[in-house]
């Protein structure tokens, strides 16, 4: 796979290790990628947008930090999250 400098800031980006991006698998042949559409970098505008018990989620549920909260145990990330989020090494379970 060739992947260029520009390939992370494309909207057509796989995130993948298998595959550079959609519209060329294995990466741009010529070090030029002719079909490159940038992808716009979002954020919300402030924390008070969201509901108050999901914006406290986001600092510990496995979902976004990758680790079980209470063993600090890695979950895989190359895996789809599951429906219902449960630690094999302390037994820790939550469900989305």
């Amino acid at each position: 796979m060739s992947k260029i400098s520009l390939c992370d800031r494309c909207d057509y980006y796989a995130h993948s290790s298998f595959l550079v991006c959609a519209v060329h698998p294995n990466g741009p042949q010529w070090g030029k990628c002719n079909d490159f559409v940038s992808a716009a970098l979002w954020e919300p505008d402030d924390l008070h947008n969201y509901d108050p018990e999901m914006a406290e989620e986001f600092g510990w549920h496995p979902i976004f930090t990758g680790k079980c909260p209470e063993c600090r145990t890695s979950f895989s990330r190359m895996r789809i999250p599951p429906d219902r989020w449960r630690c094999k090494c302390c037994g820790w379970e939550d469900d989305i």
